[in-house]
């Protein structure tokens, strides 16, 4: 995961690792729960732009293997509150008979406010 962010980025790249192969996916979704209001989700799909990684070795998580984690340009508006936010990665294979649904663990990042106090 991207690390120094602040409310009202955009344009880097935020990468959340799965620890297996999921090159047969059928579909890729971001849950990004809202600090400031923990019912709240934002939700990141294949179409918005969440893809599979080729494979690059991360300051944050270490070396990470083609297929085994995604990346998301982080679009304008996405980052609005401060705090502490957590993510999910749900990797689905509808091919499979019958589908394949993993949904990962919850990974926390921080978002700090734009300006100093």
């Amino acid at each position: 995961m991207a690390q120094n962010l602040k409310v009202g980025e955009s344009g880097k790249i935020f990468r959340v690792a799965s620890g297996f192969d999921m090159s047969s996916n059928t579909e890729l979704t971001l849950t990004f729960y809202v600090p400031s209001t923990p019912a709240s989700t934002v939700l990141k799909t294949t179409a918005d732009g969440v893809v599979l990684g080729a494979g690059v070795t991360d300051p944050d998580l270490g070396v990470l293997a083609a297929n085994e984690y995604v990346e998301y340009d982080i679009e304008a508006g996405v980052l609005a509150d401060d705090g502490e936010w957590k993510v999910t990665l749900t990797y689905e294979n509808t091919a499979a008979n019958p589908d394949d649904v993993f949904i990962g663990n919850c990974a926390s990042f921080t978002v700090d406010e734009a300006v100093c106090t």
